[in-house]
């Protein structure tokens, strides 16, 4: 088997370096070599060679689950089983009936047989010579239980990449008992497992003697007898068993020396008893009423039917009107002719189909009771429900057809790919589809386990955050566009006094700027931001207007970039005051000529007492920041996860919504991490 996990088939992989993998014919497939496909996203598994001439291929293996394979498991293990005994066997993978290769495994070997049924395509036959093993899905009625004694039983459990035999023991009124294939001999009676003997025991028993004077027996106290006894009357009536159940009645009625409240009971159970005896008595009258009907109508397949009815249920104490409706059924279904009792064995095949098919739907509505969405992964499963349904027709009650048709509505859509956001992103937003709130997982929200816990968040909740994700990135594109326009045009440069000592370079030897030179400066322009155009130096010299931080004081984050609680860059407010401050120390002869030319235009200060000479400022400290501009984002810029109003949309009806300011403050934290 191959290992589903990445990290195992690297492993895999080298274990089997010099190996070559096919198709294998005994599993149904068409014989052709395969690779190992490793994935990081789904399961590893086989694939095909493409074909030559660039066609897809096609193989006839349909069934790829683990028990697939059981087959050929169930004949190495019963191989070494056998050899271990110093027997040699033969295997074969009968074909009966149009059933696919590994329903039937025939074992055989110089002194028995087996027949393995591992599923129900094909009836098993009791008194042919070979002995059935059943599995685990092949019914068996009761007379044959209680005829044979007992039936083999065999299941196969997944240990790691091996799948492993045990072999078990059905008896009637009986649990199945499990063993190892170790513990399992071959005997004259067949195959033997511990549980055989014990049964085999009980029944060739001798029967107690009666009680005499001269010998004591140990009698259970009378409610241990009494616990006993109602066990067996629960049990009685799960199997239907109508004789037993009179019998149980009649056990518990005689049984004495029991206290108040458990003789209370004890009666209650036998009269509930009696009640069920009743409506299984008109039950049985009203099956031999429709018997005889069919009878007279002469409709063959309904006597067929109701005929194994009246074998499994009525099988025994039949009265004379019973026998007698009973005996006249038979005669006419042995008088038909062979075109009649083919159409009615063809029909009672459909039938039999229909009711697997059946049983085939209510697994995959089992198995699909989890899901609300229809997955690629889904696929498969909802095409083996929807060809189940259709042949199982007015076998479904209403409520599996109204989930039949939920899928096949689904399936018609088209597979719905899962979106993938991580939890700690969409558990903030609440559930447009099945309303959770905020901070809650997303709940089932069709089908019977609607409000159980889902798998993941609903594709709706998720895509809130996607779309939001593509509105901020497009907002973020357009104003990094226009600040680029903004900054486009520069100052025009004056030009540098010309040096005779340093003779100009020839008109020839200039070259024009190549594009990278071009775009390099286009960067250069752009990256040209408030905090690049003041010396760090001068950064936190003023104080802020925002945040209020005194000179020399960190700003606040009040906008939450970053981790920390002060901002690595000064607010821009802060730096705009500080190059429209005319003291400012920084190199530069435009920004000291701005200063001389305020001067002259201001008028003459009216006479006044001399100030003292306005003392030199120290130089700072250089202070540490790192990073890039502050990025904030209002609330306005974002989608509302309560009203879904868009950006640069007012919320609905009037007020902007809490949540919305929450939001932004979150997608900004989430943004710079």
């Amino acid at each position: 088997m191959l290992p589903m996990e990445a990290i195992e088939l690297d492993a895999f992989r080298r274990s089997h370096e010099d190996d070559t993998f096919w198709c294998g014919i005994l599993l149904g497939g068409c014989g052709g070599q395969l690779t190992t496909k490793l994935y990081t996203d789904r399961a590893c598994h086989f694939a095909h060679h493409p074909d030559p001439d660039g066609l897809p291929h096609v193989c006839g293996r349909r069934s790829r689950g683990v028990d697939s394979a059981d087959h050929l498991y169930v004949r190495s293990a019963a191989s070494a089983w056998l050899a271990g005994r110093g027997e040699q066997a033969t295997f074969e993978y009968t074909r009966t009936e149009g059933a696919p290769i590994g329903s039937i495994v025939d074992v055989r070997w110089q002194h028995g047989a087996l027949r393995v049924h591992l599923d129900q395509a094909v009836t098993p036959v009791w008194d042919d010579g070979v002995e059935p093993v059943l599995g685990t899905m092949v019914p068996v009625d009761r007379d044959t239980l209680i005829r044979r004694w007992y039936v083999h039983r065999i299941r196969l459990n997944s240990v790691g990449t091996a799948r492993h035999v045990q072999i078990g023991t059905e008896a009637f009124a009986r649990p199945i008992e499990w063993f190892a294939l170790d513990e399992c001999e071959m005997t004259e009676r067949g195959l033997s497992t511990p549980a055989i003997e014990k049964i085999v025991q009980a029944r060739t028993a001798p029967r107690p003697s009666l009680w005499s004077p001269g010998k004591a027996r140990n009698v259970p106290e009378p409610e241990a007898r009494a616990q006993a006894l109602l066990r067996r009357l629960v049990y009685a009536r799960r199997i239907e068993s109508v004789p037993v159940v009179k019998q149980v009645c009649g056990d518990i009625e005689d049984l004495t020396g029991v206290d108040e409240e458990l003789q209370e009971q004890l009666e209650a159970a036998v009269r509930h008893a009696r009640i069920w005896l009743v409506e299984q008595d008109e039950a049985r009258r009203k099956v031999f009423d429709h018997l005889n009907r069919a009878v007279d109508e002469q409709k063959p397949g309904r006597v067929r039917r109701l005929l194994m009815r009246v074998k499994a249920t009525a099988a025994e104490d039949r009265t004379d009107a019973e026998s007698a409706v009973y005996e006249r059924a038979t005669t006419y279904f042995d008088s038909l002719d062979d075109l009649t009792r083919d159409a009615v064995e063809a029909e009672a095949d459909t039938e039999k189909e229909a009711h697997k098919a059946a049983a085939r739907v209510r697994s995959a509505l089992q198995r699909l009771r989890g899901y609300d969405a229809y997955t690629p992964d889904l696929s498969p499963r909802v095409g083996e429900l929807v060809r189940s349904a259709a042949l199982a027709g007015e076998l479904l009650t209403r409520g599996e057809a109204r989930r039949v048709e939920v899928w096949k509505k689904r399936a018609a859509r088209g597979p719905q790919e899962q979106l993938h956001v991580a939890r700690r992103y969409w558990i903030q937003r609440s559930c447009p589809r099945c309303n959770a709130e905020q901070g809650k997982d997303c709940v089932l929200a069709e089908g019977p386990n609607s409000g159980k816990p889902r798998k993941g968040g609903h594709n709706e909740r998720l895509q809130l955050i996607l779309d939001e994700r593509k509105a901020a990135q497009k907002m973020a594109r357009q104003q990094k566009k226009a600040r680029q326009e903004v900054e486009a045009p520069a100052a025009p440069m004056q030009p540098a006094p010309e040096d005779e000592a340093s003779p100009r370079r020839p008109l020839q030897e200039r070259r024009p700027k190549s594009g990278r030179g071009q775009a390099r400066e286009a960067r250069m322009k752009a990256a040209a931001r408030l905090h690049h155009q003041v010396p760090r130096g001068d950064w936190y010299r003023m104080l802020c207007p925002r945040c209020h931080a005194d000179p020399g004081k960190l700003c606040e984050n009040d906008d939450r970039v970053g981790p920390s609680a002060k901002r690595q860059l000064p607010h821009d407010e802060r730096l705009r005051r500080v190059l429209q401050s005319g003291d400012r120390i920084g190199p530069g002869e435009q920004q000291k000529g701005a200063r001389d030319e305020r001067q002259h235009q201001a008028p003459p200060p009216a006479r006044a007492k001399a100030r003292p000479p306005r003392p030199r400022r120290r130089e700072r400290e250089p202070q540490e920041t790192a990073g890039s501009a502050a990025r904030t984002w209002h609330a306005k810029e974002v989608t509302c996860p309560k009203c879904q109003a868009g950006p640069n949309s007012p919320c609905t009806p009037h007020t902007l919504h809490h949540e919305r300011v929450e939001w932004a403050k979150e997608f900004t934290r989430k943004l710079w991490g």
